[in-house]
């Protein structure tokens, strides 16, 4: 996103988060574990205001995109983005505090994209589904053309002991 010494707030910012995303993404299994993850970013001008908006971007299994927006106002010098509770705003001027909110979204991706793959399997077995039908399904999440709504072969191995488990609770 940025290159060079960073000069203020959002270049600081921006910084950090190529780090943490280049973390993520180090090899194909990892990008997938965290959907995909990315980051954009565009500018907005209206009347005095000139505002950055950054966007990270994942997917949980079978394509659903998630966001977590951050503004950054140029004037002001600071940040703003929903609280972890999603009922208030935070303003800082810190970029660690934005990037410690982004750090406790980023390391929660993989347990959200379980508890995804959960939901859809209680869909299955709920739309009466056979075991050979779910273990397909499945399949075709690991085959995903979809870089981001794949499964992960770890994901994978849990998706079927839940739908093992499943089974033998509902038999």
């Amino acid at each position: 996103m940025s290159s060079g010494a960073p000069t203020n707030g959002l270049d600081q910012l921006k910084l950090q988060l190529d780090q943490l995303i280049a973390g993520c993404t180090s090899v194909q299994e990892r990008q997938i574990g965290y959907g995909n993850l990315r980051c954009e970013s565009s500018d907005w001008h209206r009347a005095e205001e000139e505002i950055t908006n950054i966007a990270l971007i994942y997917e949980t299994p079978g394509g659903s995109t998630c966001q977590i927006t951050i503004d950054y106002d140029h004037r002001s010098g600071q940040f703003s983005f929903l609280g972890a509770e999603l009922e208030r705003t935070v303003v800082t001027s810190e970029p660690r505090d934005v990037m410690a909110m982004i750090d406790q979204h980023i390391r929660g991706i993989p347990e959200k994209r379980l508890s995804f793959l959960h939901q859809q399997i209680d869909e299955w077995v709920g739309q009466g589904k056979t075991r050979s039908q779910l273990f397909a399904e499945l399949n075709k999440l690991l085959q995903e053309e979809f870089l981001g709504g794949r499964i992960t072969t770890t994901e994978l191995r849990h998706g079927i002991q839940y739908a093992i488990n499943r089974y033998a609770a509902v038999t």
